[in-house]
């Protein structure tokens, strides 16, 4: 593979928080009486919450009282989150690895900067990033390919030389449209037909990433 650079997706891929954010979700929605189903919320993985929220909306219609449900899932995720986000299996190994083979790093995530930042905090690995792409860097976020391909441009590194790792079909398909090889390593989701014909590979976790670019 002539791979020049690495493209990391954050939520479920570095970071074990597609579970707790899911929870909040459900919480404010059932706090108010009604009832997001895991077959919803999965729609929503990759998604940026505003286009997750419109969806909310577009669901419950007059039974939500949104600025209600944003204050009681963003209560609950932050209790959540304060008691600890683990990195996912593999990262700190792969990372280490890719820095010592001189290929460039990128984080291009659905989430804001001030959820990257507390993710990290504690930890040197976001300094290391030769490009950082959050929600605030672009009008349309994954599955719209802007984010991958403002990545390749920010590293001047042609997408085909670009690898991205995603955990979310929306993600595969931002990055694949960008023109990247894409790897999903699935978290809460597996890849749907459509990304697994379209898939570099699917891996079972971040350890494994390695061996494919030795190979």
């Amino acid at each position: 593979m002539e791979i020049q650079a690495v493209l990391f997706d954050m939520d479920g891929l570095i970071f074990d928080t597609e579970g707790l954010y899911k929870v909040s979700w459900q919480l404010a929605a059932s706090e108010q009486g009604l009832v997001l189903d895991d077959d919803f919320y999965r729609t929503f993985i990759g998604v940026q919450d505003a286009e997750c929220e419109r969806r909310v909306v577009a669901k419950f219609g007059d039974k939500l009282d949104l600025e209600r449900f944003k204050r009681v899932r963003n209560s609950d995720f932050h209790t959540r989150r304060a008691q600890g986000v683990a990195y996912k299996p593999g990262f700190d190994v792969l990372f280490g690895d890719l820095k010592k083979k001189g290929l460039k790093c990128a984080l291009v995530t659905s989430s804001a900067l001030a959820e990257v930042k507390h993710h990290f905090n504690g930890s040197d690995y976001l300094a290391q990033f030769d490009a950082v792409i959050t929600s605030e860097d672009v009008v349309n976020g994954k599955p719209h390919p802007d984010c991958y391909r403002m990545a390749s441009e920010q590293l001047d590194i042609a997408p085909a030389a670009c690898l991205v790792l995603e955990d979310s079909n929306n993600g595969m398909r931002a990055g694949l449209d960008a023109g990247c090889k894409a790897v999903m390593i699935p978290d809460l989701l597996q890849p749907s037909d459509d990304v697994a014909e379209r898939a570099h590979a699917v891996l079972d976790n971040l350890g494994d990433v390695t061996r494919l670019l030795m190979a």
